[in-house]
């Protein structure tokens, strides 16, 4: 579907709040909320909008981030399509999308430890033998959000980011059953919720609020479909000669000037940042790339890209039933 002005700014306000209620984000883009609605509606219809997240901090709950870069090597369309179905009912893969590059697909785990993050892999040869040609892994430390400040010209910034040292947060039972449901659905109402789980409108707003002051909550996005929107998914994974924090603030602000730069991920081996980005063409991502490279100069050791063609899932808290 065309995206006019208006569109965009209604999807502008659901990235940075999915759940902003009706009648404040009419309010935002200057439309009615019957009108509103009805623009959401159709945004949805037509797979513009694929769902409401809720971005939970994994390591609030004891967990690690894992990457896992996968070229294939004699998969047919079946093959992927098995592959792809068992990564979508896994319980312990947040996001996985397929790439153009080096790589085949990108895959981002949550697991406790190394060794547990060992077991799943060694699950996955097991259910798919000889179907891997490399399988290069990466630690997540931290994940910026950043604005999608290109769909209505704004100034960029980020969302709170996740990842760090795990710790136990204390999670009760209503606690895991919240979490369950705004996993499922990160623009419930809290009415709705409370229904659902025999709770009080005033108890789920305060516990909702109380799982954000602990860190477990720490945004509500909109999955868009970049290519919908008119966008092309780039990745660059990056190795430097050094990364200290003062680069590490130097990328922050970088990215903020940048529209186009919608995550800035930090990393341990074999690179050390990623950048991912939508822009409208390549000319527009090699353009980024050498502002990057101007501003990092000689500290760039050795770079790659990847262009993603497809986002399967996003899913920040995907063992939300193990924790009932």
């Amino acid at each position: 579907m065309a995206l006019d002005k208006k569109d965009r700014e209604i999807l502008f306000a659901l990235d940075l709040n999915a759940r902003i209620p009706l009648k404040k984000l009419a309010k935002k883009v200057r439309l009615s909320a019957q009108t509103a609605k009805y623009r959401i509606e159709q945004l949805e219809k037509n797979g513009v909008i694929k769902g409401y997240v809720t971005l939970f901090d994994a390591a609030k709950l004891g967990y690690e981030y894992f990457r896992l870069y996968l070229r294939f090597e004699g998969f047919s369309q079946n093959d992927e399509n098995a592959f792809f179905a068992y990564l979508n009912r896994h319980q312990n893969v947040v996001w996985f999308v397929n790439t153009i590059g080096r790589y085949d697909a990108e895959v981002l785990f949550v697991a406790r430890n190394f060794i547990h993050f060992n077991q799943i892999l060694k699950k996955i040869y097991d259910e798919f033998p000889n179907k891997f040609f490399s399988v290069v892994p990466s630690v997540s430390i931290a994940t910026y959000h950043h604005t999608r400040a290109y769909l209505i010209n704004a100034k960029s910034d980020f969302l709170p980011s996740y990842g760090g040292e795990p710790e136990k947060a204390n999670v009760d039972e209503a606690d895991a059953k919240i979490i369950h449901q705004l996993n499922q659905n990160g623009r419930i109402s809290n009415s709705e919720l409370g229904k659902t789980i025999n709770l009080n409108y005033k108890t789920v707003q305060n516990r909702i609020k109380a799982l954000g002051e602990k860190g477990i909550i720490k945004a509500y996005r909109t999955w868009l479909d970049f290519s919908k929107l008119g966008s092309i998914y780039y990745k660059i994974l990056i190795k430097l000669k050094h990364f200290s924090l003062e680069d590490e603030l130097k990328i922050l602000e970088f990215c903020k000037q940048n529209q186009n730069i919608v995550y800035f991920i930090t990393c341990i081996w074999p690179w050390d940042i990623e950048l991912e980005m939508e822009v409208e063409s390549e000319q527009k991502f090699l353009e980024i790339i050498k502002s990057f490279r101007q501003l990092m100069g000689s500290n760039i050791l050795d770079y790659e890209t990847l262009t993603v063609t497809k986002e399967h899932k996003m899913n920040y808290c995907p063992f939300s039933e193990e924790i009932l």
